[in-house]
């Protein structure tokens, strides 16, 4: 059974190597901007020092999955970067990493949670609507790959 950790130095690494598979998987190996590669390397100064968190499932020392809580402002959190490493699919590995990320924002009295996405990974948007996110129509997306936006307002 997988075991829910936040970031460590040495997870830096899986970060960057779980967030490229998944992003090459999906929208093909040009798709991570040069602007997210700096992210993706120095998760610490980027996500961590800025009052954000990274959340890592591990089982038996090897990382299998991955979420960001960023922060943009004192109310206003992102969920990003939620993958999954394809051997350990199905196992409720992403929804527990949700949990993990949607209780931390909810401990930092949080206001707004907010996930850019995109239509061709139905399973993220059944995730997302499970929680209850609310598709947003008007927005300017961080990515060129998001075509989609959601968020949910909490009531700590």
């Amino acid at each position: 059974m997988a075991q829910i950790e936040t970031w460590k130095e040495t997870y830096t690494v899986d970060f960057e190597r779980l967030s490229r598979e998944w992003i090459t998987r999906f929208f093909g190996k040009d798709a991570v901007e040069p602007f997210e590669v700096d992210i993706l390397s120095n998760p610490k100064q980027h996500i961590i020092d800025k009052g954000g968190q990274l959340f890592f499932a591990v089982e038996g020392g090897k990382v299998l999955g991955c979420v960001a809580v960023i922060k943009h402002n004192d109310t206003d959190y992102e969920l990003s970067k939620l993958a999954v490493s394809p051997e350990a699919q199905g196992k409720g590995l992403a929804s527990a990493l949700f949990e993990s990320a949607f209780d931390y924002a909810k401990s930092l009295s949080a206001k707004k949670l907010i996930i850019e996405s995109n239509t061709i990974l139905a399973p993220a948007l059944g995730l997302y609507k499970k929680y209850g996110f609310v598709e947003v129509k008007d927005f300017v997306p961080h990515y060129k790959r998001v075509n989609i936006k959601f968020e949910k307002e909490l009531n700590n």
